[in-house]
């Protein structure tokens, strides 16, 4: 089962422009693969592999982005368009939010995938566009969101980060929905995808005091040693 750890995750986010979501997901165990009825079977190390199917790849400049999914409530809906793989489904979603630092995480995941909304909120009103958005250093400046995926495929794992568009929040409270829209690139191989998606009324819990705590020294690591000081 695919499963996020938050603090490894909180540990591992240096720089929301660089690294922020290449340590986003944890596997539980070893991981498993997504359902694949034409897995083949394990090759002896003394037989000899065949040769790859090559796969013709067009450039994701001339593929539009795909028109955002129906929603369905408690759900992330995503439709991918371009790249050497389907990133397309719906998996049931859940969010949670800290205060200080001011951020909202939408996530979703069942076996073989997992999918990371994070938004840098402003103050007021957060019913807003976030675009995908990074910085040098620490997190850049709200409104901004960043979005992993995480696929894991015939034995393979695979890990896109959100490179532009933006998502757009339509409500916000005890519940979230939005959409969005971005071009996400697979971080070893730079293959690039269309990913386009909803999320509806997704209920948002409050993360624990010490996540956000840690989430804080992460992202703002001089605000966290000003409050340590007498």
């Amino acid at each position: 089962m695919l499963c996020i750890d938050q603090e490894l995750y909180v540990n591992r986010v240096v720089a929301l422009g660089t690294t922020v979501l290449l340590g986003l997901f944890a596997a539980c165990g070893e991981g498993e693969p997504a359902e694949d009825t034409d897995v083949p079977a394990p090759v002896a190390l003394d037989e000899e592999l065949p040769e790859r199917e090559e796969v013709a790849v067009l450039p994701i400049e001339s593929i539009p982005m795909p028109e955002h999914p129906l929603a369905r409530r408690n759900f992330l809906v995503a439709t991918s368009a371009g790249g050497e793989r389907d990133l397309s489904g719906e998996w049931e979603a859940r969010a949670a939010i800290c205060e200080d630092p001011a951020v909202l995480q939408v996530l979703a995941e069942q076996p073989g995938f997992g999918a990371l909304l994070l938004f840098q909120l402003p103050d007021g009103d957060r019913m807003v566009t976030y675009p995908i958005a990074f910085a040098e250093s620490g997190a850049p400046e709200p409104p901004a969101a960043q979005v992993g995926v995480q696929l894991f495929h015939t034995g393979s794992a695979f890990a896109y980060q959100a490179a532009e568009g933006e998502i757009e929040l339509t409500s916000f409270g005890e519940r979230v929905s939005g959409r969005f829209g971005v071009t996400l690139r697979e971080i070893i191989s730079e293959d690039r995808v269309r990913f386009a998606g909803t999320f509806d009324n997704v209920v948002v819990a409050p993360l624990p005091g010490e996540q956000c705590r840690a989430m804080k020294e992460a992202l703002f690591p001089a605000d966290s040693t000003d409050e340590e000081e007498p």
